[in-house]
């Protein structure tokens, strides 16, 4: 019988990290272009402004409270340059250059520009990009130096992190729904007029909102068991786990159609990625990138026999 391994992830680190990169890009250069109005010299909460008050009624504790670049300058320059840096940094760890180091410049930026943004930078999205991105840097390889085939796989440990920040995320959403003591969560009803009061709602936010009731209560005890029951299946094995991750993706994908929450479901999207093993991934994976992430040899996911013409037979005992 052909030996078993356990499911590889390189493939899957790889997509995550270019994605990641994706979602920085969104969040760093929408921001960029409008520094100059929300927290610039002349804009409605200026950030020198801002860390000169922390300043003068602060003491050294405030590099720990609001732990920013922008303590060294914070001109409209030097916050440009760490918006449209952060752009630039973004299109590097896409194009897969340097990716660890980059990493942590990425979120050193971030960082630094949702601790002076205020109000402006203090959504759930933009904390669950810090720490997503905090994790990555440890999630990433740091051999970079090497070929990404002949890179180590991604620890363990940080994998089950991922999934932990995945799982407390949904999980936790589904807890406040109900922690809200909204009687409308309670009853099925609040999806009925939820299209009325999302921010931003797209045009096809208009017809659903028009559909029958019944439709909005199974929309409700759908999202209900996508938030509660589903994360519990992110630790499970493998096919419970993939089938765990689509229907959270798949949850993601229609909150995007139906409503307008900036990156933070395509975010959530590229969380669900570490869910799912290179063997599956490859199903989906042009093969010039599996040749460029992948080592040479064929990898055997456990539970799994592989094909018959990668598998090698033993060989015959000497006598």
């Amino acid at each position: 019988m052909a030996r078993l391994q356990a499911p590889h992830y390189r493939l899957a680190r790889w997509l995550f990290l270019r994605g990641l990169g994706i979602i920085y890009l969104i969040a760093f250069a929408s921001f960029a272009v409008q520094v100059p109005g929300l927290i610039g010299r002349d804009g409605i909460l200026p950030a020198a402004q801002f860390l000169d008050y922390v300043r003068a009624n602060t003491g050294t504790e405030r590099y720990w409270l609001l732990p920013t670049l922008a303590w060294l300058n914070a001109s409209d320059g030097f916050l440009l340059f760490l918006a449209w840096g952060g752009a630039f940094l973004a299109l590097l760890l896409i194009l897969d250059l340097l990716t660890a180091p980059v990493l942590a410049l990425l979120w050193l930026f971030y960082l630094s520009l949702v601790s002076a943004g205020q109000g402006f930078m203090g959504f759930q999205w933009d904390a669950l990009l810090l720490e997503a991105g905090f994790l990555a840097i440890f999630f990433a390889p740091w051999a970079f130096w090497r070929r990404p085939s002949e890179q180590s796989p991604p620890s363990r440990i940080v994998l089950f992190l991922q999934w932990w920040l995945l799982f407390r995320l949904m999980f936790l959403s589904g807890v406040v729904k109900l922690a809200s003591g909204d009687p409308t969560w309670r009853n099925l009803t609040a999806m009925s007029f939820h299209y009325q009061t999302q921010p931003l709602p797209p045009p096809i936010a208009w017809y659903i909102h028009k559909l029958p009731l019944g439709f909005h209560k199974a929309e409700t005890l759908f999202t209900f068991a996508a938030e509660l029951v589903i994360p519990f299946f992110y630790f499970a094995p493998r096919r419970l786990r993939f089938v765990a991750g689509g229907i959270t993706i798949l949850l993601q994908l229609l909150i995007l159609l139906t409503g307008n929450y900036t990156f933070f479901n395509l975010l959530t999207i590229v969380l669900c990625i570490p869910l799912f093993d290179d063997t599956f991934l490859r199903r989906f994976v042009p093969a010039r990138v599996q040749q460029r992430v992948l080592p040479v040899e064929p990898e055997v996911v456990e539970g799994e026999m592989p094909d018959e013409e990668s598998a090698t037979p033993a060989p015959l005992p000497v006598r």
